[in-house]
């Protein structure tokens, strides 16, 4: 195991000394090796070599890293790779929290991702859309409306316009929590300025027969139905940069 991982912290070391970008295979790589890598002091030796390496360039590689090795199933490695780089400010972004946040609230791991979001901006990084978004996103599946409401209500203040993807998370969030009423008037706001999805439609309706408003569930249902040529459909919400993409083999 020792020899796959220095193979392949050799194999991006050598990408990165000759400027060539790592490719996605190249960073599945390195977490396939992390995955199986109990010693935290190699882990942080490989980081160290890295941060020596690429201090002069944006956070990229390690953002991706750490992304790919929780794409593992490995968020505790992710972690250890994300407190080193702490010590090195200058080697983290609004992507490297963005990042940790997502693998942190999908983890269910909520106090932790909290923290981190007041860390962020004790850090000089201040959240973005991407991050409003990541957070609502994991608190609505948490069940947790009241930090969705807080969080929509912060990036509102700071002038931050929320998108379809927001308002999906808060539609979904207020039906979940049985707020029916309020999920209906973000809903009919949402279409003032955006195209519907077919998501937050599947949501309403969703939780429009968990609580029993059948009548106005098949309403919407045909609504959608009607319309739907024009809603926002899966292929509108893939990346456009799929080099960015990672997949786990097996």
């Amino acid at each position: 195991m020792l020899f796959v991982f220095f193979d392949n912290c050799m194999t991006s070391r050598y990408l990165l000394l000759s400027k060539l970008a790592p490719d996605s295979t190249s960073y599945m790589n390195v977490a396939k090796a992390l995955q199986k890598l109990d010693d935290c002091e190699l882990i942080l030796k490989f980081v160290r070599e890295l941060l020596e390496i690429t201090h002069h360039r944006d956070p990229t590689v390690m953002n991706r890293i750490i992304f790919a090795t929780a794409q593992y199933g490995h968020i505790d490695k992710s972690l250890v790779i994300f407190e080193e780089l702490k010590k090195y400010q200058t080697s983290l972004d609004v992507v490297t929290f963005n990042t940790v946040l997502d693998m942190l609230g999908k983890a269910g791991r909520v106090d932790e991702m909290l923290h981190e979001v007041k860390l962020m901006e004790e850090l000089g990084h201040f959240p973005d859309i991407v991050t409003y978004n990541t957070l609502t996103n994991c608190l609505r599946r948490l069940g947790r409306l009241d930090l969705c409401k807080r969080f929509f209500g912060e990036m509102l203040e700071r002038g931050i316009a929320p998108d379809l993807r927001t308002y999906t998370a808060l539609i979904d969030s207020f039906g979940r929590s049985g707020h029916i009423t309020d999920a209906l008037e973000m809903f009919q706001k949402m279409k003032k300025s955006h195209q519907p999805s077919v998501y937050v439609y599947r949501a309403l309706i969703s939780n429009l027969k968990k609580a029993g408003q059948f009548e106005l569930a098949e309403k919407l249902t045909e609504d959608m139905s009607s319309s739907a040529s024009e809603l926002i459909g899966p292929e509108d919400f893939k990346p456009k940069n799929k080099g960015r993409r990672f997949r786990k083999n097996g």
